[in-house]
């Protein structure tokens, strides 16, 4: 009992510590940059576009763990998600799941991993469907697994496709 109480007692110090309005600028800027430091930044890139298709290249940026497995879900109805396939994802060994409502699966069921290239490639490429003809946001809610199942943080940069 004692032991669990001191646990908390250090833990409650160091929270209180590192989140207290006397904490200097260098300690918060600190705080910021290793949280920023350990988000994957996913992007949209390279968008082409076949007919009234888009292929569009999804690049993760700021990678520093390996991924085991990707879960992507669309944001909205002005796009219909009809294949994920290729780059990284597709040299690790992953297989790709498309769901009806716009989820993209990716993992290896061998529990292969992608880890962070030495140059810049794409994880995978989406081919999309525009679902009307004006401006549209493509936005996706973003969920990573590093080894292990470890939930990475991740943020997806919403573009406008015309």
């Amino acid at each position: 009992m004692l032991r669990r109480v001191s646990s908390l007692f250090i833990i409650s110090f160091f929270v209180g510590f590192c989140f207290s309005e006397d904490s200097s600028p260098t300690t918060q800027d600190s705080l910021k940059q290793v949280v920023e430091e350990s988000v994957i930044e996913i992007e949209a890139s390279n968008i082409r576009k076949e007919k009234n298709q888009y292929l569009i290249d999804i690049y993760a940026n700021n990678m520093n763990k390996n991924i085991a497995g990707i879960q992507f879900n669309l944001i909205g109805e002005d796009f219909t998600i009809l294949e994920a396939s290729g780059g990284l994802a597709e040299k690790a060994g992953f297989n790709f799941y498309n769901g009806s409502k716009g989820v993209i699966l990716a993992f290896s069921l061998e529990g292969k991993t992608i880890s962070n290239p030495k140059k810049r490639a794409a994880l995978f490429t989406l081919k999309v469907q525009k679902n009307n003809k004006k401006p549209s946001e493509f936005n996706i809610k973003t969920l990573i697994a590093g080894e292990r199942g470890v939930k990475l943080e991740s943020i997806f940069s919403s573009i406008v496709i015309d």
